[in-house]
């Protein structure tokens, strides 16, 4: 038989056949191995998976047990705007709108301009003040809404010969005056009830915006109770205590659309 092998040898042709034969056999291996995860990877949403039905060993379980959902049929829960969030205006009744204004001096101003900047941005994003409104104020270099002005007190008439003077601030259209003066000093009926200077400036920029946002002046309500934020405290207290913030009947601005 030796001899025979050795005078026989294979054909070459039949060489290759046997390595052909052999590929097949691995390539169809490998796609019945592909098939596998075609089959997993290409199952439509809500149908359930199949159990192997042989005992072949290549034949793999997914391990699902169970439908899979669709995701456009998951709901999404509702949360709830916390309390603490309301408080501080960030969900209202004028959806958290920005109101844009400019900070600017007239005349000879000797106060420190970006201590009064920062000051009053304070005062209108302040959670005791006008942004319980809703809103947001944001500085801008120009084109504001309005603009909050810092004024040597002779300058002050020239807003308005008839509606200013130089004593008190005061405000004319889209402008916010404030009496250098009175920043620097507060008044007399302020300081003699007891009022910080912090205080003062806090109260005499609600006061001006307040008229800017639509707001008249108030009287006190009672000796000893918190004055309204639009009562002249600068002038007189009437009795009541100094208090720099807009009381809560006050929370509204016609200029704003924002009603009581």
């Amino acid at each position: 038989m030796i001899a025979k092998a050795l005078l026989n040898p294979p054909k070459r042709q039949d060489t290759m056949n046997l390595h052909m034969s052999r590929i097949r056999k691995v390539a169809l291996y490998a796609v019945s191995l592909l098939g596998v995860g075609v089959a997993v990877g290409g199952m439509a949403f809500g149908q359930t998976v199949e159990t192997c039905k042989t005992t072949d060993p290549f034949c793999f379980q997914p391990q699902l047990t169970s439908t899979t959902d669709r995701l456009d049929a998951v709901s999404q829960p509702r949360i709830a705007t916390p309390a603490w969030l309301s408080a501080a205006g960030g969900s209202t009744q004028s959806g958290g709108r920005e109101v844009t204004y400019v900070a600017a001096t007239k005349g000879n101003v000797s106060a420190n301009f970006n201590e009064f900047k920062t000051q009053v941005n304070e005062t209108l994003n302040s959670p005791e003040g006008w942004s319980r409104l809703g809103v947001r104020f944001v500085r801008v270099e120009s084109g504001g809404q309005f603009t909050v002005w810092l004024s040597e007190a002779s300058q002050v008439p020239s807003f308005s010969p008839s509606g200013c003077d130089a004593i008190v601030s005061c405000t004319v259209g889209n402008n916010v005056i404030i009496n250098e003066t009175r920043w620097l000093n507060g008044s007399d009926a302020w300081n003699g009830a007891g009022g910080s200077l912090r205080n003062y400036r806090h109260m005499v920029v609600n006061h001006e915006t307040g008229h800017w946002l639509g707001h008249g002046h108030e009287y006190c309500s009672g000796a000893g109770q918190p004055a309204s934020v639009m009562q002249q405290q600068t002038i007189n207290m009437q009795g009541c205590a100094p208090n720099p913030w807009p009381l809560a009947h006050e929370l509204y601005a016609p200029k704003l659309g924002i009603r009581s």
